[in-house]
């Protein structure tokens, strides 16, 4: 009877499995909204988005952020005594408004559980920096230096990782380089391309693919 019993149970699990198989749904796919926290080499941002779908597994939407950068030259130093952190060489105060035209992908949709989602994204648009600078001693004296403001247009991509909460909701993590040089420095500097870490958190209306 075990003997018995142990031969039905191979002979059935390749038909379990198979059922299983058959009775997956189709991957998901939808319009996408919600709230990104970014932190860069040198600061750090918040802002939005929203993606509308499109076929393909792809979405095209807009972002918008706000970005507090640290001074290049900025750091601080740490005093056992008071138990306190001194910063040195905080002159400028930089800040950079980005909005983009973005296109995302989803990759190999049918081989992956939808709760995993890979996929690989770009961006375009135009940055407004703004940095209002401290008053710096120059000679004995106070010099207020000139607040700047400057556009440029800048490109990002990045590779990332949805990874799905509840049916609606999903938490997004993606390493992406961003590239952006100004035709006149601000904050000393022209060049303020950066390595950054995108994390997300959306909701996603799903509609037919």
């Amino acid at each position: 009877m075990n003997r018995l019993f142990s031969i039905l149970v191979i002979l059935c699990v390749p038909v379990f499995l198979m059922a299983q198989y058959e009775d997956l749904e189709p991957p998901q796919h939808g319009t996408e909204y919600g709230i990104g926290f970014t932190l860069a080499m040198g600061g750090f941002g918040l802002g939005g988005y929203y993606r509308h779908a499109l076929p393909g597994y792809m979405g095209l939407g807009v972002s918008a952020d706000f970005y507090m950068m640290r001074d290049d030259k900025e750091y601080e130093i740490y005093d056992p005594y008071s138990n306190f952190y001194y910063q040195l060489n905080k002159i400028n105060r930089l800040f950079f408004i980005p909005i983009h035209v973005e296109l995302k992908k989803r990759l190999f949709p049918d081989d992956i559980e939808d709760n995993f989602r890979p996929y690989i994204v770009g961006g375009a648009g135009g940055v407004f920096g703004m940095n209002f600078p401290r008053k710096t001693q120059v000679e004995g004296g106070d010099y207020p230096r000139k607040n700047e403001f400057r556009f440029t247009l800048d490109f990002y991509f990045g590779f990332g990782v949805d990874i799905t909460t509840n049916e609606d909701y999903y938490f997004s993590i993606r390493p992406q380089i961003r590239f952006v040089q100004f035709a006149q420095s601000i904050a000393g500097d022209r060049n303020h391309s950066t390595f950054e870490i995108r994390l997300e958190l959306g909701k996603r209306i799903v509609t037919q693919n």
